[in-house]
């Protein structure tokens, strides 16, 4: 069976050199856009790993990009209340329900850990529920809607801080830190001539936690607000967060903003239209392939024929023919997987930052494999096909 193997190569390379070169050029480019397609893809899975490729929410906190503008505010430069609001303000209303937290800290200790909810910055319901489920929570309760919506001036507060507290240690900074009062059955404490009511205690020590748009307009504010966006912003909505800063703070814009990976629409659908033209091609280069073995085929169908009453059964004949095309097929795959790793990967390593990355030995040997594979099931259904006639039946029809 090898005599004819070779005999058939020989033939096919002699008298039919232009169907030969043909079947060369189509294996290497199917071979090559096969190595071309999976860097692609796997370059491809890098990038938009990067990014969130639909946009969804993204529910784990460390995950979430974060965006702190260092202005240069800290206690010794500190900014109004009111400002840094409005700019808040402004960012949710640009950026909406991508806006997931928001942190500020102000003078005497009064922080705010905040949700952005349907327009409305409201106190962390998930601090609360951490709080509670590390046993730091000691008493009262959370901020409700109803407080909030009317800029009810109430506050969370650490237990040292009530007057008559027993928890104080000798290190409490009685001029800095506000003690709460005692007014009748609530505790009350005092921020710039305000009372704030007390409605729930918690273990920490030395903090203050009030609703948004509570604090009096000159208020000091000692850090820049820090966000946390649950879904990625665009390039559109990047620069126009950048431009609400310098609307606000036009004199402390000296340090660089802060980088955030960009969710870019227009490079998700580049990647899959690369991705996809790639893949297609492969599939009409191996389709080719086929066709022009299928050629070859019905031109031998006489010398079949002939070979088959003489003894040669269709399963001898399959196999000669499957191994016609692996002896073309597999030096093909090395030589071109070789080349592609030697000195086409180098050259497309400047345009997919990634695709260098992907490709080690197991991985070409596992292309390899299935390569050879797909292109075995593939051949052998067609020449599965070609032997279905008779040998009688076919040279009846060639006369």
């Amino acid at each position: 069976m090898i005599k004819y193997v070779f005999k058939n190569i020989k033939s096919l390379i002699t008298k039919e050199t232009t169907i030969f070169v043909i079947i060369i050029i189509c294996q290497v480019s199917s071979i090559l856009l096969s190595l071309f397609s999976y860097g692609v893809f796997q370059n491809y899975k890098a990038e938009t790993n990067q990014i969130n490729l639909n946009n969804e929410i993204i529910t784990n906190e460390d995950d979430q990009p974060e965006f702190e503008y260092d202005l240069g505010i800290n206690k010794k430069h500190p900014v109004d209340y009111k400002t840094i609001q409005d700019l808040c303000d402004e960012v949710g209303n640009l950026l909406k329900d991508k806006v997931a937290c928001l942190y500020i800290e102000c003078d005497n200790d009064v922080i705010m850990t905040l949700d952005y909810i349907n327009g409305v910055y409201k106190p962390a319901e998930e601090y609360y529920k951490n709080t509670v489920s590390y046993g730091e929570w000691i008493e009262g309760e959370w901020f409700t809607d109803e407080q909030i919506a009317n800029n009810e001036k109430v506050c969370v507060i650490s237990e040292n801080m009530k007057e008559d507290s027993t928890l104080r240690t000798e290190d409490f900074n009685y001029k800095i830190i506000p003690l709460a009062k005692k007014i009748g059955d609530d505790y009350y404490i005092t921020i710039r001539g305000d009372k704030y009511r007390v409605i729930g205690v918690i273990k920490f020590p030395e903090i203050v936690m009030v609703p948004w748009g509570v604090l009096p307009d000159d208020y000091p504010v000692e850090t820049s607000p820090s966000f946390l966006f649950n879904r990625q912003l665009t390039q559109r909505e990047y620069d126009s967060l950048i431009a609400i800063y310098e609307k606000y703070f036009p004199d402390r814009m000296g340090a660089p903003a802060p980088e955030l990976e960009i969710y870019d629409p227009e490079q998700v659908y580049y990647y899959k239209t690369n991705m996809a033209i790639s893949l297609f091609i492969a599939i009409i280069s191996a389709i080719n392939f086929a066709l022009l073995f299928n050629y070859i085929f019905d031109k031998r169908k006489f010398t079949l024929a002939v070979l088959r009453l003489n003894g040669c059964t269709a399963n001898k004949a399959r196999r000669m023919y499957l191994s016609e095309i692996m002896i073309i097929m597999i030096p093909l795959l090395i030589i071109c997987t070789l080349v592609f790793n030697r000195y086409i990967l180098p050259w497309i390593d400047g345009l997919f930052p990634y695709i260098n990355q992907v490709y080690s030995l197991k991985i070409y040997g596992i292309m390899a494999g299935m390569y050879v594979a797909v292109s075995y099931i593939i051949m052998n259904i067609m020449i599965i096909l070609h032997l279905r006639k008779t040998p009688v039946l076919i040279l009846r029809n060639s006369n």
